[in-house]
């Protein structure tokens, strides 16, 4: 009897052990896929937005005059939207770019734009001043930079690779005036006009 049950339990192993077998390939697994292949996104961080002029020009009025005239501004500076030090407009650009709108909530400019590189001429009307007066007419925009990740998934979607930089765009060309001498909240497209147009 003590034989019988011995070579019962050797049986019993022995058809266990292929079950064991079996499962030890699916433990192995130990890389389940993250992503779909070829699939690109981006995050973006540390965005900072400032007001820039980008054209100016200086006007003073004398007391008892009043001036209505189509006024040139000339070009000072030009802004692009890209990523890194070039307005790259590629299929990572716009990405990164597509994904800054979406976290900023606001509609830039995607990659390749630039802001208006001409001198712009409008009409301007300004009143009879009490004494001389000297205003900056300017137009400008609201610049928008920050940092990216870029990733890419792998083939097999396991994985994926990650490359950092910064990136810049604008929005919305604003036309105004500023008043020499006048307070502006600092850090406006008012203020900083008259500051970069010499008041």
């Amino acid at each position: 009897m003590k034989v019988r049950r011995g070579i019962r339990i050797t049986a019993v192993l022995a058809l266990a052990a292929p079950a064991l077998i079996a499962i030890a390939p699916g433990t192995a697994s130990a890389y389940p896929q993250v992503c779909k292949a070829g699939e690109k996104w981006a995050t973006i961080s540390g965005t900072k937005v400032s007001n820039a002029p980008t054209h100016m020009q200086g006007i003073s009025i004398a007391p008892g005059s009043t001036l209505t005239r189509s006024i040139t501004i000339k070009k000072d500076r030009t802004f692009s939207a890209g990523i890194d030090v070039t307005a790259e407009a590629s299929v990572k650009a716009g990405v990164i770019l597509a994904k800054a709108s979406v976290t900023i909530g606001a509609k830039l400019a995607v990659a390749g734009s630039w802001t208006t590189s001409k001198s712009i001429t409008d009409t301007w009307t300004f009143p009879v001043p009490p004494r001389q007066r000297r205003y900056v007419v300017w137009s400008g925009t609201r610049v928008y930079a920050g940092r990216y990740s870029y990733h890419v998934c792998k083939p097999g979607g396991r994985s994926y690779t990650t490359e950092s930089g910064p990136w810049r765009s604008f929005r919305t060309q604003w036309t105004g005036s500023s008043l020499c001498g006048a307070r502006y909240p600092a850090g406006s497209m008012e203020s900083n006009a008259a500051r970069l147009g010499g008041c």
